[in-house]
């Protein structure tokens, strides 16, 4: 599987629909996160500033170019790129971390239809 890491990493909760919507992905050699589409950055900051325990925490979200399908990273403790910014599969975007609803350092990657 090709996955947002560079270096290796394992899944540590697979896909399980409504239920877990994407995975829970735990990079072995390296933290960083690097987007795996080309596109651009709709969402760049916390799911609820409000409340940083809810939800993907930190998270990017991605629209593919020449797609409705959307790509999520989720639960980074840092982010590296701007809401309305390019991005190229490879592009950093920031680092796995353990922010929102999270029990341990992980990035949720998951992809969707929509936006929602």
């Amino acid at each position: 599987m090709k996955g947002p890491y560079k270096g290796k990493f394992k899944v540590t909760q697979e896909f399980k629909g409504s239920a877990h919507d994407g995975l829970d992905l735990v990079g072995l050699t390296d933290k960083k996160i690097y987007s795996t589409v080309n596109g651009t950055v709709e969402r760049a900051g916390w799911e609820n500033s409000q409340n940083k325990k809810q939800g993907f925490g930190l998270y990017v979200r991605i629209k593919q170019s020449d797609s409705v399908d959307r790509y999520y990273f989720g639960h980074l403790s840092e982010i590296a790129v701007k809401t309305g910014q390019t991005v190229k599969a490879g592009d950093l975007l920031g680092t796995e971390g353990s922010t929102g609803n999270s029990t341990g350092s992980h990035c949720h990657y998951c992809v969707r239809g929509n936006a929602s």
